[in-house]
């Protein structure tokens, strides 16, 4: 046979396998995937439970007093019933008794859970820099603030992303910080630091960090500049030991630095005093009150010798 016979015999073999041969059906198409459903958002009716005007305490803590003795086991099962049905967590912080702080979360789920969190940060009065015409910064929401309410209560919030935490707490007195102030200094930082837990943050490793109080450290939201004296005091670490802390009193707060350095007179004695700036010098602290314009800021000093 041909060179060309044998060529359209095997053309005519393909053609018959092609049409008496066997045939596979074709795949169908995989399902597709059922998309769990999305936990519902906060709504608003269940946000104006937890959180009052000005970021207080909301109805749903109608039995609830901070600073006093622990809620009933019927309202704090009222409180986890509303947790559960919303897909929030309330926390209700008991020590020796009391009622000390009342805690609050929320994750908003989805693409866009930021949004949820936003609106809700809103309600609790979020605060931001503002524009800056000196350092050109722009207007920028504040991610962690503290709100200080008219019935004597700290409400410290922060949002990361599509999360909202919000911490209630009694406001500490005057003479408290002072007192809680003056006694870090010599201590060791390591072991302020673990029992203070969340509230303890690094700033310079080993060297700065703020420790978290429930005190309206300042009367005004921070600027684009501000290192942040809003949240706490500052402390300082040398070879492991707190040798300074110091705090702001509030923006241009007369009756605080007034109440403030009667306080360290009574505790200190006769202070040395250069225009607006006293001083007080012990054995083994230097304690100095800064009352010009701005926020009046206290700073207590070791005079160890790792200050030499």
């Amino acid at each position: 046979m041909s060179a060309k016979g044998v060529l359209v015999a095997v053309l005519a073999a393909e053609v018959v396998f092609l049409v008496f041969g066997p045939h596979r059906p074709h795949a169908a198409p995989p399902a597709a995937r059922a998309r769990p459903p999305e936990a519902p958002w906060l709504s608003h009716d269940a946000a104006a439970q937890i959180v009052g005007e000005g970021g207080t305490l909301g109805p749903l803590f109608a039995g609830v007093t901070l600073g006093g003795p622990a809620p009933s086991p019927e309202v704090a099962a009222q409180i986890a019933d509303f947790a559960r049905a919303n897909h929030v967590s309330i926390d209700l912080d008991v020590r020796d008794g009391d009622l000390v702080a009342v805690r609050f979360a929320v994750t908003y789920a989805g693409c866009c859970g930021y949004e949820g969190a936003d609106v809700l940060a809103l309600r609790l009065q979020r605060p931001s820099t503002g524009n800056c015409c000196v350092c050109g910064g722009p207007d920028t929401w504040i991610d962690d603030w503290t709100i200080a309410t008219d019935d004597g209560v700290i409400a410290r919030a922060r949002v990361r992303v599509n999360r909202v935490e919000v911490r209630w707490q009694p406001m500490m007195t005057l003479p408290d910080l002072l007192e809680r102030a003056d006694g870090l200094v010599g201590r060791d930082a390591h072991a302020v630091g673990k029992a203070a837990r969340a509230d303890w943050t690094e700033v310079d490793h080993g060297r700065e960090y703020v420790l978290q109080l429930p005190y309206p450290f300042r009367s005004a939201p921070p600027s684009v500049r501000d290192a942040r004296d809003d949240l706490g005091v500052h402390v300082m670490v040398d070879a492991g030991t707190i040798v300074e802390v110091s705090f702001v009193l509030g923006l241009a707060d007369d009756d605080a630095a007034t109440d403030a350095t009667a306080m360290l007179r009574t505790r200190f004695g006769r202070p040395r005093t250069n225009q607006d700036t006293w001083t007080w010098t012990t054995s083994d602290r230097i304690v100095v009150a800064e009352l010009d314009a701005g926020p009046a800021r206290i700073t207590i000093r070791s005079r160890s010798p790792h200050r030499a």
